[in-house]
């Protein structure tokens, strides 16, 4: 059965994008078949994958053509991507990218989707569509404050914080009634090298602390979703 996990936090800055793609390439590792969406029109995700000039985005997808194999991409690190442009900021159906996700050619284990950093048309489609709802959050005001308000948005999702940096006990005391994963990300240099690469973390520098650290979230998440 395929499980659908949206990153977001309305916070900007919080490593969501990083997030969305680390996910990826863990679970891949741990033997899953993944679809990567990009679903901000700002398309951060798409354009550090190396994609921004594909023939066809998620715009088309959620504007009726079929979810065909020729529309995703099959990366370098084993997951499958379909990436964004500015079109699809003019499209509000929220209940267009489920039923898309419903049509689907191929068996995917999951479905990860980085979502746009504002309570949105785009937001509500991942939301709406999504099993699990991964929340990274640091410990600066900003990104706290982000992910309390988004984990406030009425779902039925699971509801995942994933601690980023100095995220500490007391952050942990906001988050009460949702699941708080054990893996604590370390902001480094490796993911500013991975980025310039157009690759995760987990794959430039499979031993880093990092790397190690996004391991950890994900195999947390795919059990809690009984994946593993």
């Amino acid at each position: 059965m395929t499980s659908v996990i949206a990153i977001t936090n309305i916070a900007g800055g919080t490593f969501k994008t990083t997030t969305a793609h680390a996910l990826a390439v863990a679970s891949v590792e741990y033997g899953k078949k993944v679809l990567l969406i990009d679903l901000d029109p700002r398309a951060d995700l798409t354009f550090t994958l190396g994609f921004e000039k594909s023939r066809e985005t998620i715009s088309e997808i959620l504007n009726g053509s079929t979810l065909a194999e020729a529309n995703d991409i099959t990366t370098q690190e084993r997951f499958d991507f379909i990436g964004a442009d500015s079109r699809l900021s003019m499209l509000n159906d929220v209940k267009a990218l489920k039923s898309a996700l419903e049509l689907l050619p191929r068996k995917y284990d999951l479905v990860i989707i980085d979502t746009p950093s504002q309570i949105d048309s785009k937001l509500a489609m991942a939301l709406h569509a999504a099993d699990a709802i991964l929340v990274p959050a640091n410990s600066s005001a900003h990104a706290i404050r982000g992910a309390v308000s988004t984990l406030r948005i009425s779902s039925d999702a699971k509801k995942f914080v994933l601690p980023v940096d100095q995220f500490n006990t007391e952050h942990a005391n906001l988050f009460e009634t949702h699941i708080i994963l054990d893996a604590q990300i370390p902001l480094t240099t490796d993911i500013d090298i991975a980025v310039s690469q157009k690759r995760s973390v987990l794959s430039t520098d499979k031993n880093s602390d990092c790397a190690s650290a996004y391991r950890e979230a994900a195999y947390s998440v795919l059990e809690q979703l009984n994946q593993i």
